[in-house]
């Protein structure tokens, strides 16, 4: 599987693409690509119908040494204007079906939130990631939604609730798990306002049940600013007398939620440390 910024990622799903910067997006579009190609996918990429050269999806294939000439002549790879049409559930439906009857084993489609917001309202652009989101987990589709770090919070928090697949940032990935939430890579005061929203948003979607569970062992680094997180992601789950477990922390990562005694805060256990 290709990595993003030298590490392995899972590409599947709907999946939340956050960047802070071009060379991030881009470098995450060129491994997403690299994954449907591998699979054999029909893949499909929307952008703005006058983009700027530098920044068309041709150029950034070329700039990542990306192979797709023979995907583009058999069709298996295709751009698509940016226009209200193709963010409609009914387009997405009619291109998975012809799709798979051509006999493509999946579907694969990305874009820029941006882009869609050029077209409509991010209102009525949330309302079709959700209907997305379904759609991910109904058929054999992934889905890459592109965004930029410095989205509003309680945007940043739905955004994050709205990607079933979980999050993908330069060092962060967020991954569903049953009861909870696994986290691999590391987290600093670069992007603790990332982990945030994605506590929130997952711990959230539990509040039917009273355990919610964050599997740390692919997690490698936390400063101070990530710990403090893990309290701010959690607070609204633990308000509701919900528990949060912390499982099996690596080493350095369990040395700093005990600095911190964020082991023994109030709703906090932790496991296999």
């Amino acid at each position: 599987m290709k990595s993003f910024d030298g590490r392995q990622a899972d590409w599947d799903g709907h999946l939340l693409l956050v960047h802070d910067n071009e060379r991030q997006r881009r470098t995450g579009v060129a491994a997403w690509v690299s994954r449907g190609l591998d699979v054999g996918a029909k893949i499909i990429y929307i952008e703005p119908i006058e983009e700027p050269t530098h920044r068309a999806f041709s150029s950034l294939l070329k700039e990542h040494a990306v192979d797709v000439g023979e995907a583009f002549e058999s069709g298996q790879l295709e751009v698509c204007p940016a226009t209200p049409d193709v963010y409609e559930p009914a387009w997405q439906s009619k291109v998975v079906e012809a799709a798979l009857t051509a006999g493509y084993p999946s579907v694969r489609w990305s874009g820029e939130a941006a882009t869609a917001w050029s077209v409509m309202s991010p209102s009525a652009h949330a309302d079709i990631e959700w209907a997305t989101d379904r759609l991910c987990q109904e058929q054999p589709v992934s889905i890459l939604c592109q965004y930029a770090a410095d989205l509003p919070q309680p945007t940043l928090q739905s955004v994050c609730a709205m990607h079933g697949a979980g999050m993908l940032e330069a060092q962060l990935r967020t991954s569903p798990i049953p009861d909870g939430v696994a986290l691999a890579g590391s987290v600093d005061a670069s992007n603790q306002r990332l982990l945030r929203s994605a506590l929130i948003a997952a711990s959230s979607s539990t509040a039917d049940r009273s355990l919610f569970v964050i599997d740390l062992k692919d997690l490698e680094f936390l400063d101070v600013a990530g710990a403090r997180a893990f309290l701010t992601g959690t607070t609204g789950h633990r308000i509701r007398h919900g528990k949060v477990c912390l499982r099996s922390p690596q080493r350095p990562v369990g040395s700093m939620l005990r600095l911190l005694r964020v082991d023994v805060a109030d709703g906090f256990e932790v496991e296999g440390d």
